[in-house]
C-alpha cells in the first residue's frame, strides 16, 4: 500500500470511531438551526482558505445563521474532508474544497473516502489559473523557446513544486506531456519555499497562482511565460494563455467547491446553492476581492458542480497513470 493510502486508512479507522456517519429521517427534515462549521481542510492563508473567508459572510447573510470557517489541514486535505463525509447529514457541517479533491483518488488507492458518494456537491465557488514562471536568467522568454531549451538540455532544467499531487505539480505534468519535453521534478514542502529556490535559480520554473505570480514579476525576481487554460487572466492580462502558446492540454487550475455530508437535505443544499450564487453574482465588493487575488467566480447548480467532479477524477487518473508518477 502507497504510504499516503496507509496514513489515509488509520485517519478513516480513528474518524470511524470518533465521528460516527449520521443519517435517516432524524435529519432528513430537520432546518439549518445554529451556526454552520465551513470547514477548510488546509492551514490558514493559503488560497482555499482565502476562497472560504470570502464567501462564507454571504452564506450567512442569506442563511440567518453564523458561518465559521474551521481549518482542519493534514493528509493532503484529507482529514478535514473526512470530518466533513461524517458529520451529520443536516446541513451545519460544510467542507471547502480545492483540485486536491480530484486528484489524491489519482495517486492514492486506498482513500479514507469516496469523492462521488460521500459528498453532496453543492456548488462550484471560484477558480485560479496557474502562471508559469521561470527565473530571469533562464534564456526563455515564450513557452516556445523554453520547450525548444528542455529539449536541447533533456533532464537538466527542474521545475518546483509545493508537493507531489498538488496543482502546479498538475500543471507542470501537463506541460511535459503536451510539449514532449523531459524535466526534473524537485519537490517542496509548500509554495513559498518553492518560489524562493526558483527566485534564487536553484530550479529552473515554478507554477502560481496569478496573486502570487504578479508580485514576483513585477518585482522582477521572475518572469511568466504563460497561464494555464483558453484565455489571459485579468489579474496579468499580458500573459499568454497556454491555449494562445499552442499547448491548450495545460488547463490545470486550482478549483474551489462547496460539499456537504452525502444525505444533506436537497432544499438546504439549494438554499446555501442559492446564497453562493446571488453573492457570486450581484456583490460588486466580493466580484472586486475575486478579482484582486486572480480568483474567477464559477457559481452553477450541483449537479453542475456533480458533473464536473465525474469528468476530473478520470482525467487527472489518466494524467498520474500515464506519466507513472505513483512510481516516482
Amino acid at each position: 500500500m502507497h504510504p499516503r493510502g496507509r496514513a489515509f486508512a488509520r485517519l478513516a479507522a480513528v474518524a470511524a470511531i470518533a465521528l460516527p456517519l449520521l443519517s435517516g429521517p432524524a435529519f432528513a427534515q430537520q432546518p439549518v438551526q445554529g451556526p454552520i462549521t465551513l470547514i477548510v481542510p488546509f492551514v490558514p492563508g493559503g488560497s482555499t482558505d482565502t476562497v472560504a473567508r470570502l464567501i462564507a459572510p454571504y452564506i450567512s447573510r442569506d442563511m440567518g445563521v453564523p458561518v465559521v470557517v474551521e481549518n482542519r489541514a493534514g493528509a493532503a486535505g484529507n482529514v478535514g474532508l473526512l470530518a466533513v463525509a461524517h458529520a451529520k447529514p443536516d446541513g451545519a457541517t460544510l467542507g471547502m474544497t480545492d483540485s486536491a479533491f480530484v486528484v489524491n483518488p489519482a495517486f492514492v488507492d486506498d482513500m479514507p473516502f469516496d469523492a462521488q458518494k460521500d459528498f453532496a456537491p453543492v456548488v462550484l465557488v471560484a477558480s485560479s489559473p496557474q502562471v508559469l514562471m521561470v527565473n530571469p536568467k533562464v534564456p526563455a522568454r515564450t513557452v516556445e523557446e523554453l520547450v525548444a531549451l528542455a529539449k536541447d538540455k533533456p533532464g537538466r532544467l527542474s521545475f518546483a513544486t509545493a508537493g507531489k499531487g498538488t496543482a502546479i505539480h498538475m500543471a507542470a505534468e501537463q506541460l511535459k506531456r503536451a510539449a514532449g519535453i523531459d524535466l526534473l521534478h524537485v519537490p517542496y514542502k509548500g509554495l513559498g519555499p518553492a518560489m524562493i529556490d526558483t527566485m534564487s535559480g536553484q530550479v529552473t520554473m515554478v507554477f502560481g497562482g496569478p496573486h502570487t505570480a504578479r508580485q514576483q514579476v513585477e518585482g522582477g525576481k521572475l518572469r511568466a511565460l504563460a497561464i494555464t487554460g483558453s484565455r489571459r487572466s485579468p489579474a496579468m492580462p499580458d500573459v499568454v494563455s497556454f491555449a494562445e502558446a499552442g499547448y491548450p492540454q495545460v488547463d490545470m487550475v486550482t478549483s474551489n467547491g462547496i460539499v456537504a455530508p452525502a444525505g444533506t437535505p436537497a432544499d438546504v443544499i439549494a438554499r446555501i446553492n442559492a446564497a453562493v450564487n446571488h453573492a457570486l453574482k450581484e456583490s460588486p465588493e466580493l466580484k472586486e476581492q475575486f478579482a484582486s487575488r486572480g480568483l474567477d467566480a464559477v457559481g452553477g447548480s450541483p449537479a453542475d458542480f456533480r458533473d464536473w467532479i465525474a469528468s476530473e477524477l478520470p482525467k487527472w487518473r489518466k494524467l498520474v497513470q500515464d506519466a507513472h508518477l505513483k512510481d516516482d
